[in-house]
């Protein structure tokens, strides 16, 4: 019987000072609103929250631009390009370290858990009828956390943001823990078994259209889910991504992607 950890994880309660440094350091300086569940700064032209401990979106700091936008790029009007993605990179870990924000500041116990951060300018493309125009638009850096060797995704795993010309995030996302903990070890469900799961339900569809399906790839990851009440646990699942039949003219089928948990 093969095992794997269920992690526990305590997200952080960042302090006032903490999260108006924030603010001021990106010139926010509207209202503060705090609850039993969150913190929000409103300014002009930005927000900031963070989800407090009963939050769905507990231990995450949110940092949104509320004037810019990546559609206002146009390829006919010379628009400048995105900070380079090396630049982006040194901002983020940057304020990452100097605020105490993403999973590198977790203490651990009983389980490994490993984060690194990298960036990449993102293309877009512009057809105007006759020919296809490439384009820079944005710079998008996120992280990439593993726990026991094994990739955390999610809504609250890690940090990303997304910059256009400057070092001012358009968005920025973090999610801070003040400790991961092993909860308990589960019996691991096999890839095999469960693949056949999935399309053992697909073939009792009642509309059939499950029947064809195929199997593009499949990764076991920790689900960093919503926070629902009771232990927050980092969840082990399958992630499978299904392919369906193509069409009549020969056109590709739609894909999707299908969580199961991983454990008994």
């Amino acid at each position: 019987m093969t095992t794997i950890s269920v992690a526990r994880v305590r997200p952080a309660a960042l302090d006032d000072d903490r999260l108006r440094a924030l603010a001021e350091s990106f010139r926010i300086d509207g209202d503060v609103v705090r609850t039993e569940e969150a913190f929000a700064l409103v300014g002009k032209e930005a927000t900031l929250v963070h989800g407090g401990p009963g939050n769905r979106l507990a231990g995450v700091t949110t940092l949104v631009d509320t004037v810019r936008g990546v559609a206002a790029a146009d390829p006919e009007k010379d628009h400048p390009e995105p900070l380079p993605a090396e630049k982006a990179l040194g901002v983020t870990a940057e304020l990452a370290e100097r605020f105490g924000l993403g999973p590198a500041v977790a203490r651990s116990d009983g389980v490994r858990l490993e984060s690194s951060i990298d960036a990449a300018v993102v293309h877009a493309v512009r057809f105007d009828g006759k020919e296809r125009t490439r384009f820079a638009v944005k710079t998008d850096v996120r992280s990439r956390v593993t726990l026991d060797g094994i990739p955390v995704t999610g809504p609250r795993a890690g940090v990303n943001a997304t910059f256009l010309d400057d070092d001012r995030p358009l968005r920025l996302m973090a999610t801070t823990w003040d400790a991961v903990e092993l909860h308990h070890e589960a019996e691991l469900v096999e890839e095999g078994e469960a693949l056949e799961r999935v399309l053992e339900a697909a073939r009792h569809r009642k509309d059939r259209r499950g029947t064809d399906l195929q199997v593009v790839s499949s990764v076991l990851a920790y689900w960093a889910a919503p926070y629902e009440g009771g232990a927050d646990l980092l969840e082990p699942s399958w992630f499978i991504e299904l392919a369906h039949p193509s069409d009549e003219f020969g056109n590709d089928g739609p894909k999707q992607l299908v969580r199961v948990g991983a454990t008994r």
